[in-house]
């Protein structure tokens, strides 16, 4: 059984503990997951693809129950106790997310925390940073197929300033080349509609998310992604309520009035030096 401190430390919300605490597991499903999450503990390279329970709260019975593993994984890394413990409190914000999307207990972004749950994505200050290789089929600029790289990724966990930047930046090239020296790195990437063009040429330049995303240069081609824009800025996937949606700071009217111009929202690639 998992205790109170352990809930607190993968940030559950008391209200998504205590429905955790009731729900009862299917057994079967369970047992499947940990199976599979217990087998590809420290495979570095590519995302997980997992058979992944129908009820995602079986989804996080699982992770619950195999967050033994992934600790002992990371202690055989050395890697600190407070930044794996912070890697894995990406369980609870994500309850949380899902929550307020949803509006009730469960774990929509499931397939994400199978990433925290393998060991290859870490959060440094305020960034996340996911270990993967190029390939041949999405190739990252000055770099060749098989090298390593590390994807950037940023949760909902306040202002990107360019000093916690800066910090989190500085805290990954320290980081990497510590705990996984076998894994030489000399590119971050970033793939978000945070990078749209359109976005970064309408916000107020002097803004925290522009000055962010001035940091990588782009590559690639952007793919359509309205979804994105809508459900990271308001939480919802509901195209037919850009009415109800809050108007309240720049980014929220920028979305809602390039959608109803007839605009489409981009996810973009993007990278910068490690």
């Amino acid at each position: 059984m998992t205790s109170v401190d352990v809930y607190r430390a993968l940030g559950f919300s008391d209200e998504d503990r205590e429905d955790a605490e009731k729900f009862t597991p299917d057994p079967v499903a369970v047992e499947d997951l940990v199976t599979q999450l217990r087998a590809g503990v420290g495979q570095q390279g590519t995302e997980p693809q997992l058979r992944m329970p129908e009820d995602t709260r079986n989804t996080v019975a699982a992770l619950l129950a195999t967050v033994p593993e992934i600790r002992q994984y990371h202690h055989e890394r050395g890697i600190p106790d407070d930044i794996s413990w912070a890697t894995l409190a990406d369980l609870g914000l994500q309850l949380q997310v899902s929550r307020r999307t949803h509006g009730e207990y469960g774990l929509a972004t499931h397939w994400w925390l199978t990433i925290h749950w393998a060991g290859q994505i870490y959060a440094l200050g305020r960034l996340q940073y996911m270990l993967y290789q190029v390939t041949e089929e999405k190739p990252v600029p000055g770099t060749e197929p098989g090298e390593w790289v590390v994807g950037v990724h940023i949760p909902e966990s306040g202002p990107l300033t360019p000093e916690l930047v800066d910090a989190s930046f500085a805290q990954a090239r320290e980081f990497f080349p510590r705990y996984f020296p076998e894994y030489p790195i000399k590119t971050m990437t970033l793939n978000s509609w945070l990078l749209d063009p359109y976005l970064l040429d309408n916000l107020p330049q002097e803004s925290n998310m522009v000055r962010f995303g001035r940091r990588f240069t782009p590559y690639g081609t952007p793919t359509d992604s309205q979804d994105s824009a809508i459900f990271f800025t308001f939480r919802s996937h509901d195209l037919g309520k850009l009415d109800e949606f809050p108007q309240d700071t720049t980014l929220q009217r920028l979305v809602v009035s390039r959608i109803k111009q007839g605009g489409t929202w981009q996810n973009a690639n993007g990278y910068t030096t490690f």
